[in-house]
């Protein structure tokens, strides 16, 4: 089925014979974007800058970048997103907005596809036209940890399927 098809079929409502509504306009180019490797609308994420004319959609912003690149590389060492906004007001590191960082402000970045230079919408992923801030090894250790966390939070245990490869386990429930 064609990407057409698969659109206009998820998008029956019309306002009249063959026309979409403004919603379903919106979402068929929220998914072109996705399909061409443009990010969507909405402010760039931190880290980025919204590209003008001739450049890229996303550009790095290297200060931000870097602050990216160190809540990934804490969280790897510290284990925790608190941990890592208590180092980020120590070294008096903000949001671009000049506010403190929040527990849910790092997790949502830890998980945001779009820094290994992806981009999504709804269940459509593609490789992104803008450079990748974190290599995606580092990504997925990081969303890793997060999952195992979450896990062992409901009571659910890692068992490895791999004595070779240590990072390789399935959840069980106790």
């Amino acid at each position: 089925m064609s990407t057409e098809m698969t659109i206009g079929s998820e998008l029956e409502v019309n306002e009249g014979p063959g026309r979409l509504t403004h919603g379903a306009k919106v979402k068929r180019g929220q998914l072109t974007s996705v399909q061409q490797g443009r990010y969507g609308t909405g402010p760039a994420p931190y880290g980025y800058r919204r590209g003008i004319d001739g450049e890229k959609p996303l550009v790095i912003d290297d200060r931000e970048a870097e602050v990216v690149r160190m809540i990934f590389r804490e969280y790897l060492v510290t284990r925790s997103t608190g941990k890592v906004v208590n180092y980020l007001h120590s070294k008096s590191i903000f949001t671009r907005k000049g506010n403190k960082w929040s527990r849910q402000a790092i997790a949502i970045i830890l998980s945001n596809r779009t820094y290994r230079g992806r981009v999504s919408y709804g269940e459509l992923e593609t490789e992104g036209l803008h450079e990748p801030i974190i290599e995606p090894a580092l990504f997925y250790k990081a969303n890793a940890l997060k999952e195992r966390k979450r896990r062992q939070s409901k009571g659910q245990i890692a068992i490895s399927t791999s004595p070779k490869k240590p990072g390789n386990f399935r959840w069980v429930a106790p």
